[in-house]
């Protein structure tokens, strides 16, 4: 089973791009998603987050992931916070949910996840594929697919590593700037290429 991470900035395309190669029957882990769904569940890490963060992080006695997101993302310092309690924990589940696509024959397993260099978990895949696009298109993306105020976004961009310094660690690197179609046959070449 080939194991590819798929990574890039806020509004790059990355979601687009793991969606792709589940449309040609990849399983796909979204690390984003997969990790709210476990921080709801997971008491434990509910009271870590609180007891690093501080009542801000609350909405009355519970865990507000709105709140964290703008407390994580409003300094490096946060975000490598955050990024300590969670990765580890998003390891675990990544490596379960490769043992379900083991059992289910899948021959290719994909992990979409914003910062698995900066987590330093590139090292973990076959192949860690980068998803760049430029500043003003990300942006419009992003306003069109989340519910963050510009200024949120924007400040989500200055904390995520630079695409140039990822561009070291990936394997390969896609320009998303164009059409979704024009993005499409960018990754179904590539898609060929593995399969050979």
């Amino acid at each position: 089973m080939l194991t590819i991470g798929i990574t890039g900035g806020i509004g790059s395309g990355k979601t687009t791009a793991s969606n792709f190669f589940f449309k040609k029957g990849a399983y796909v882990f979204n690390a984003d998603k997969e990790s709210k769904k476990y921080l709801t569940k997971t008491v434990s890490i509910q009271h870590k987050l609180v007891n690093s963060f501080g009542n801000k992080v609350l909405s009355g006695s519970k865990l507000s992931l709105q709140k964290l997101a703008k407390v994580a993302f409003s300094s490096k310092m946060d975000q490598e916070i955050l990024n300590g309690i969670l990765w580890p924990e998003i390891h675990i589940l990544i490596q379960k949910a490769k043992e379900i696509a083991v059992e289910n024959n899948c021959d290719l397993f994909i992990v979409d996840a914003a910062l698995i260099i900066e987590a330093g978990f590139h090292n973990s895949f076959d192949k860690t594929i980068l998803v760049i696009a430029e500043k003003n298109k990300r942006i419009h993306r992003a306003i069109k697919r989340t519910n963050l105020a510009l200024d949120q976004i924007q400040k989500r961009m200055m904390l995520q590593m630079d695409d140039k310094e990822k561009k070291k660690f990936a394997d390969v690197v896609f320009e998303n700037n164009g059409t979704i179609k024009e993005f499409y046959n960018k990754l179904g070449k590539f898609y060929n290429s593995i399969r050979q």
